[in-house]
């Protein structure tokens, strides 16, 4: 995986407490990518913040109320925008729920360059094999 395969993605994280949102944005922007946190909003009001920032990726809380909403927002839109699920610890469970939702993948903390950037290629390519 080479770092430069998705430069200046535009990202944004939802939900997350400050400390897992900042550690992530931290990862994130070292890897060039524009990052842009937000609490979690009702998902019309999400869509709205996507579509003004014309975000390539979104990574959100691992709260089931707050992610199922959003999915079903964008598979309204957007259908092929990937969704990562960030969860403040491993959890099997919660990871199979998120992904039997709908969900493009799952990831927890420590958060590693490689890890997230494969996470986002992984995304992409599905992406765009869908398209």
């Amino acid at each position: 995986m080479r770092q430069e395969e998705t430069p200046g993605s535009k990202i944004i994280i939802f939900g997350l407490a400050e400390a897992l949102a900042n550690d992530s944005k931290r990862v994130l922007a070292e890897q060039g990518h524009d990052v842009f946190s937000s609490p979690f909003l009702p998902a019309a009001q999400a869509l709205t913040l996507i579509e003004q920032l014309q975000a390539d990726f979104i990574f959100c809380d691992a709260d089931p109320a707050h992610y199922i909403a959003l999915l079903e927002a964008i598979r309204r839109v957007n259908s092929g925008l990937p969704l990562v699920v960030v969860s403040p610890q491993p959890d099997t469970h919660a990871w199979l729920d998120a992904l039997q939702a709908g969900a493009t993948d799952f990831c927890a903390p420590p958060f590693e360059s490689a890890s997230l950037r494969w996470i986002l290629e992984s995304a992409r390519t599905s992406r765009c094999g869908t398209a």
